[in-house]
């Protein structure tokens, strides 16, 4: 989310595919850390004039924003039917520059869930010829598999994505955020600790590439 709303910020127009959150909660996340205040205040109306003021900017600004992101929370999704909200978007925005965000691949619609695997390598394949045709980026989020004692503490590679098998072929870059907090520890909440690693480029060699905070409770990380 937080990527996605920055590139809009920036007049880059977005197209992000959600079947994990839905768009209200999207939309009021990004309104918490735009403007650096609570959701529970926001959800209440509970600000001071001096937060009016702050919310009403962020609201311009988020309005703005929306001229270049559209979420699609459509489940019946399929190949053919992202090419044409390509080709609305970019005739909408006259921008050739389109970044495309998948949250995530293994909620896509599949015809038989039972051939999951199958399903995410089928639609791998689809997201590569839209990306060469249409020129557009893609930013497909996996699910990663669970290490030895159901953590993800393991330094990680390929094998961390979950019935993703074929992504090392299909990814320019693979890249993982790993939490380096115990999610059970109420004292974590001050020190949430999450690195990124590249596991796999083909322009870059792999390693750690930085470490974020989450800023909490804003809804976004901080890279330090």
């Amino acid at each position: 989310m937080q990527i996605s709303t920055e590139v809009a910020r920036r007049k880059s127009p977005v197209i992000y595919y959600d079947f994990e959150n839905g768009r209200q909660k999207i939309y009021v996340r990004t309104l918490v850390r735009t403007s650096r205040l609570p959701e529970k205040n926001l959800r209440r109306g509970d600000l001071n004039p001096e937060q009016m003021k702050t919310y009403a900017n962020a609201m311009a600004e988020f309005s703005q924003m929306l001229t270049k992101f559209r979420v699609v929370t459509d489940r019946t999704l399929n190949p053919d039917m992202m090419k044409r909200h390509i080709d609305f978007i970019k005739h909408e925005t006259r921008k050739d520059d389109l970044l495309i965000v998948l949250d995530s691949l293994h909620k896509l619609p599949f015809k038989d869930l039972s051939e999951r695997r199958t399903g995410i390598d089928s639609w791998l394949r689809s997201l590569e010829a839209i990306r060469d045709e249409q020129q557009v980026c893609f930013l497909v989020i996996s699910e990663l598999s669970r290490g030895k004692g159901g953590g993800y503490g393991e330094k990680p590679d390929l094998s961390s994505f979950k019935e993703s098998g074929d992504i090392e072929y299909s990814a320019d870059n693979a890249m993982i955020l790993t939490p380096n907090w115990d999610p059970l520890d109420p004292v974590s909440t001050k020190n949430r600790m999450s690195q990124l690693w590249l596991v796999a480029s083909r322009e870059s060699n792999p390693g750690k590439v930085a470490e974020y905070q989450v800023d909490y409770p804003f809804w976004c990380f901080k890279e330090l």
